[in-house]
């Protein structure tokens, strides 16, 4: 499983590039060169790569929220969680910004939001 949420922060002294290349590094070992191209394809199909060069502390809350989504699908897991999105997506109307998300990746598996119950009416269109 691999988790979005509140309490998973960026690490803010890395551009959002290098936290999303963090993952192809460390856990596939992959070339440092390597991790940041894979990094930047996948905020280019997140329609995000502009935010490549922003550092945590740069970024809107959606722009911080496609950040920590694109290292989560960077993990490659079958199922994602997205825990209260709401706590992090102020700046937006987030279910519909999730659907457009998902709707432009190609990633296998499931996406699961878990958020209050009084949030339910937000997911049912």
């Amino acid at each position: 499983m691999a988790r979005v949420a509140f309490d998973l922060p960026l690490r803010a002294n890395l551009s959002a590039l290098d936290n999303i290349a963090l993952i192809p590094l460390y856990q596939r070992h992959y070339s440092a060169d390597e991790a940041a191209r894979q990094a930047h394809a996948l905020l280019a199909q997140l329609g995000h790569a502009g935010i490549a060069s922003l550092r945590d502390p740069d970024l809107t809350p959606a722009q911080r929220f496609v950040t920590q989504l694109a290292r989560a699908l960077m993990l490659k897991r079958p199922r994602l969680v997205i825990d209260r999105p709401g706590a992090t997506l102020y700046d937006v109307p987030y279910p519909g910004f999730i659907r457009q998300l998902a709707a432009q990746t190609d990633t296998p598996g499931t996406w699961e939001i878990y958020d209050f119950s009084w949030n339910q009416p937000l997911y049912s269109e």
